[in-house]
């Protein structure tokens, strides 16, 4: 993979315990942001199945 965005990762920190769909918003912005690894496979299953509920694109709540 490419080089970790750590600026990124220190302001984007994971919740502790998340939800599915806070997982499926992390997971997609962290893609957008930061080239340091895959999107783990359980991630891509849910989104393509449509069994998470988060916003894709702009409409994903910001991440603070």
């Amino acid at each position: 993979m490419g080089r970790t965005n750590a600026e990124w990762h220190r302001a984007h920190r994971m919740p502790k315990n998340p939800t599915v769909e806070q997982r499926i918003a992390w997971h997609r912005e962290h893609a957008q942001n930061c080239n340091c690894r895959e999107m783990p496979e359980s991630i891509r299953k849910l989104i393509e199945t449509g069994t998470g509920k988060a916003p894709a694109g702009p409409e994903a709540p910001p991440r603070r």
